[in-house]
């Protein structure tokens, strides 16, 4: 209860301080009121360079909503400064004695709940918030003192002299709206706007870096290691190494042992997959990093969630709902005779009556250029071919560079010319095997795919390895009688936006290889009603091109279908 009033407290200060920026830009474009004059004469400002003050504290306090440290400094700093100046005119006007008792308060407040403002900036943002800042002093210093003290010798009568510290002065002073220029001549009319905001633009930029937020360290290479030993030893769900990858920011516990892999976009942090950790220690880590992004204002999505630790998400006040179905087969039972892998069977045939064999390119026993080349250059067809770009985020990468515990199997024709590859990462702590990374050249033939899987999957199960899967098809089964709203607008994706991402055509590039089970896949996030704004984060870090990119995707297929249908139909008619 007392967190909550806190929380408001603090919340209604940063309102008021809000407020309290938009009129004081509002007041610069009204005729000079004498309560506006007042204004001004209080902050010592031109109107100019109130409304760049503004701009500032309007934007300070968005960033005070999130908590961040640095925008916390900021605020206390130019409040304590606008106390002294009340403080030195408390005898002049009422207006001051009102302005005196804000600030007062506002600092007071701010102070009071500063251990709350604990996100802080990193240390690079903080050297690039200097260097800006530096860049605008040599603005005001250069532009402004130099810049001025030859527009005034431009304009002394019979060639007088002027002297350069008086130009220094009055310079400055122009830029933080404290002296006129007397310089008349139109050039230096245009000049000083010029000068004016160029500097005040470099001191908005050393802002805007001053509060980018950092929520952990880039990760070094202690640290991949740390993490790879955790998902040795934890890593359950089907994508946790991708943990691993270097798109992933890793939060690692302060209290208990575990990892947590997760990207931002805006004002939300996306974790791939469940945090990873013993068992005993989930609860304690999920709720550790949950305040952590709570204290920084951010919203939390996790995505591709099994349904091993679902209550403790519930428990700890997370929004659930299902989102699609992993492919998962248990090896032991796994088998394609029969009606139902009578499709497997074919297009296995198809590719061994075309020469095609598989090999496992075993990289951490000896490394071969030459069958790198070869999986180099089927990476790139494949690439050449795909309609829209790349996803990351919930996709690893071939990673030759640094294989780790990936595992290669390719297929090559008679002739020895590598066609296909599929890049195999562990999980349920090396007792499963997922199809991470699938390419196909343009050589390819039919059926070349399901040789690989299948006589991966039949080595696998040969050396004990009891399950594989072929990773999660999104919003594949879902309830269509749920009452849960945002179930309903997944399923409502599924069955009407097909044709930007291809839902249906990928759930039914997994059922071929006939499952022994389809495995619930979730998601959680935080608040528990999401906003428009965390899907699009979903979309944008898997897809740094964002939606756009599907929508295009769609335009160019509908055109592509339409002069196929005139192409058809022009051969017709010959």
């Amino acid at each position: 209860m007392k967190q909550t009033i806190r929380i408001k407290v603090e919340n209604g200060m940063i309102l008021f301080l809000a407020v309290l920026s938009v009129i004081l830009f509002g007041l610069t474009f009204v005729p000079a009121w004498t309560v506006e004059y007042r204004v001004m004469t209080f902050l010592e400002m031109g109107r100019m360079v109130q409304r760049a003050f503004s701009v500032i504290l309007f934007f300070l306090s968005f960033q005070l909503k999130k908590r961040k440290h640095s925008a916390w400094k900021i605020t206390v700093f130019v409040l304590i400064l606008s106390l002294l100046r009340c403080m030195a005119e408390l005898a002049e006007s009422p207006t001051h004695r009102i302005a005196f008792v804000i600030n007062g308060l506002l600092v007071i407040g701010f102070c009071i709940f500063r251990t709350d403002f604990c996100c802080p900036a990193s240390k690079r943002s903080r050297q690039q918030a200097m260097v800006l800042f530096g860049v605008s002093l040599v603005g005001i210093l250069i532009n402004a003192g130099l810049g001025y003290h030859y527009l005034k010798l431009a304009v002394q009568p019979n060639g007088g002299s002027v002297s350069f510290w008086q130009s220094l002065v009055e310079g400055a002073g122009m830029i933080f709206g404290m002296s006129v220029s007397p310089v008349t001549s139109p050039w230096a009319q245009r000049a000083e706007p010029v000068i004016f905001w160029f500097s005040w633009g470099c001191m908005l930029a050393s802002v805007l870096y001053a509060v980018r937020p950092w929520l952990e360290a880039p990760s070094d290479s202690r640290d991949i290691q740390h993490a790879r030993t955790l998902l040795h030893l934890y890593g359950k769900n089907p994508c946790s190494y991708l943990t691993l990858e270097e798109d992933k920011t890793l939060y690692f516990g302060k209290n208990v042992d575990g990892v947590i892999p997760y990207g931002t976009v805006d004002d939300t942090v996306i974790v791939n997959g469940d945090p990873i950790c013993a068992d005993e220690n989930f609860g304690t880590l999920l709720a550790e990093f949950r305040e952590f992004c709570q204290k920084s204002a951010y919203k939390l999505f996790f995505l591709g969630l099994t349904d091993d630790y679902l209550e403790e998400y519930k428990k700890q006040g997370f929004g659930i709902v299902k989102a699609g179905e992993e492919a998962r087969f248990k090896l032991s039972d796994y088998e394609i005779s029969g009606k139902k892998g009578a499709k497997m069977r074919m297009n296995i045939n198809h590719a061994t009556k075309a020469g095609i064999t598989i090999k496992e390119y075993r990289i951490s026993e000896q490394r071969d250029p030459e069958i790198e080349a070869g999986l180099t250059r089927v990476s790139d067809e494949w690439l050449s071919e795909k309609k829209s770009g790349l996803l990351t985020f919930t996709m690893g990468t071939v990673g030759l560079e640094n294989p780790m515990d990936r595992r290669y199997f390719y297929a090559q024709t008679e002739a020895g010319k590598i066609v296909a590859f599929v890049v195999f990462v562990p999980f349920m702590a090396g007792n499963g095997y997922m199809a991470d990374v699938t390419r196909h050249g343009n050589d390819a033939p039919g059926g070349v795919m399901e040789t690989i899987i299948y006589q991966a999957f039949q080595a696998f199960k040969e050396e004990g390895i009891e399950y594989g899967s072929l990773g999660v098809a999104p919003l594949t089964g879902l309830d269509e009688k749920s009452a849960n709203p945002i179930e309903k607008l997944l399923r409502f994706v599924y069955d009407n936006l097909n044709a930007c991402y291809g839902f249906r055509d990928l759930y039914r590039a997994k059922e071929k290889y006939s499952p022994t089970e389809w495995v619930p896949s979730y998601y959680a996030y935080l608040p528990k009603v999401p906003t428009p704004d965390m899907f699009y984060a979903v979309v944008k870090i898997q897809n740094p091109q964002g939606i756009m990119d599907y929508v295009r995707s769609f335009l160019k297929e509908r055109f592509q279908r339409k002069q196929d249908k005139k192409d058809e139909r022009k051969q017709e008619s010959k």
